[in-house]
């Protein structure tokens, strides 16, 4: 897999679940916007050359930063059902 594809598939992680009539655009956004917080280097246009597997060279910088994304939203989601598990004994 070359770069770009690898880039691709990470963003594709990045944006999640696509609603039925949810357009491109908000998705793409929503990847943006998850993007940004990481870097201010993240730009719109970056975001949608990814998507559409236009862009020429893909930066290390840019696919560590889309893992990190997604390692935090593992993160997040390990910490939910914790939560939720200590929360269901105590109601016990």
């Amino acid at each position: 897999m070359s770069d770009t594809e690898i880039a691709a598939h990470l963003l594709d992680e990045v944006i999640g679940y696509r609603g039925v009539r949810e357009p491109i655009k908000g998705m793409l956004e929503r990847a943006y916007c998850k993007l940004r917080e990481r870097s201010k280097e993240w730009t719109r246009r970056r975001v949608r050359s990814i998507f559409n597997k236009e862009a020429r060279r893909i930066d290390y910088r840019e696919i560590e930063e889309m893992r990190a994304v997604l390692r935090a939203r593992e993160e997040h989601a390990r910490y939910k059902e914790e939560t939720s598990r200590i929360a269901s004994m105590g109601a016990l």
